[in-house]
């Protein structure tokens, strides 16, 4: 079993791509207006959940329970508010209540890939990888998801976390061919590669994926990993020498 790691997209909430925390996601982030943002256009329902979203991004846990609890009493089965306070119950630590309102969104709309793929994270980060990994070939199906290469590069995660090195290669090949400019899917595809001793195509990934997204520890780390199995000296000696510049550390 390889080291689990966070998926990328719900969690803080913009992106879910978890952009709340990182529960990953990146790509699914909900879509708000701001503590200003107009209501001109918003039934008084969608004016709370918003509001609740923004005041859950700025982790303000109260105000954004009492903003979602006025949503959820004029439109009890709405499911973006249902999801929105499955995040707050999550971030609270109340997990049954985090699930259960997750179900209780995804029942009221079954289309609602968004929600869908946080829950997926939600599963994830609670171990649940397998009942995640459903969830995430679920949202999958929907074509017309804006994020859907996230979406597939959080499923090629969990498979990979589950042990299906083939199903989890195939999930993110998809990943890269829907968005080429995706990174999450190239440092995934690169640490399944690394690990399965297919060296030259782990290089290529993380070049692509530096090249992308720029070299970050995590990235040069695994590069610098990357460049010792292949035991090219000198790009692991500069990989290096980045670390050391950013953070001290060898």
């Amino acid at each position: 079993m390889t080291r689990r790691t966070r998926l990328p997209g719900t969690s803080r909430l913009p992106t879910l791509a978890l952009l709340l925390g990182t529960l990953w996601l990146a790509g699914c982030a909900t879509q708000t207006q701001g503590l200003a943002g107009s209501e001109r256009d918003t039934s008084p329902a969608d004016a709370h959940t918003q509001l609740g979203v923004a005041y859950l991004e700025r982790d303000n846990l109260q105000r954004a329970m009492g903003a979602l609890d006025r949503a959820l009493a004029i439109a009890p089965n709405d499911p973006e508010a249902l999801q929105a306070m499955a995040m707050v119950y999550q971030r609270q630590g109340e997990r049954q209540l985090a699930d259960e309102t997750f179900r209780r969104a995804l029942s009221a709309n079954r289309d609602f890939t968004r929600g869908r793929n946080n829950y997926a994270a939600f599963l994830y980060d609670q171990g649940r990888i397998r009942e995640a990994c459903e969830q995430l070939e679920l949202a999958s199906n929907d074509a017309q998801y804006p994020a859907r290469a996230q979406l597939f590069a959080n499923l090629g995660q969990c498979q990979r976390e589950l042990g299906d090195l083939e199903a989890a290669r195939q999930s993110l090949e998809r990943a890269q061919s829907i968005d080429p400019r995706n990174p999450r899917s190239y440092f995934t595809r690169a640490e399944l590669e690394y690990a399965a001793g297919n060296h030259e195509l782990a290089q290529q990934q993380i070049d692509t994926l530096i090249r992308l997204a720029g070299p970050n520890p995590e990235a040069l780390r695994l590069a610098r990993q990357i460049a010792e199995a292949r035991g090219d000296r000198a790009s692991a000696a500069f990989y290096s020498e980045q670390l050391d510049g950013r953070s001290g550390t060898p």
